[in-house]
């Protein structure tokens, strides 16, 4: 439950914080959801929000907030900062982004 929580907390920090930065997108996402007032709000009617689903997807793109694990295998054995890596052996890299 914490783990949703604050993935979903952070995404909309961030997306705060790009409205607070760039009014032109803010301007864009408000006529958006005017026109969407207009219409009549229901399910489907938010579902074809497309400049608000590009909105959030670019957010997320920008600033992923998961951490990512790569895992290598080592073609010969080497020595990598003075510890011995051996060949066919694996290492789990784990990459945090936060880059705001």
């Amino acid at each position: 439950m914490v783990a949703d929580y604050e993935t979903t907390s952070t995404a909309m920090t961030y997306c705060t914080y790009i409205l607070a930065t760039k009014y032109e997108v803010q301007q864009k996402l408000e006529e958006e959801v005017d026109e969407l007032k207009e219409r009549g709000i229901n399910y489907d009617s938010i579902t074809k929000l497309t400049y608000m689903d590009l909105f959030i997807r670019e957010v997320l793109r920008m600033f992923p907030i998961t951490t990512v694990g790569i895992i290598r295998r080592c073609n010969e054995t080497t020595i990598v900062c003075g510890h011995t890596v051996d060949e066919s052996s694996y290492n789990i890299l784990l990459r945090m982004f936060y880059s705001l």
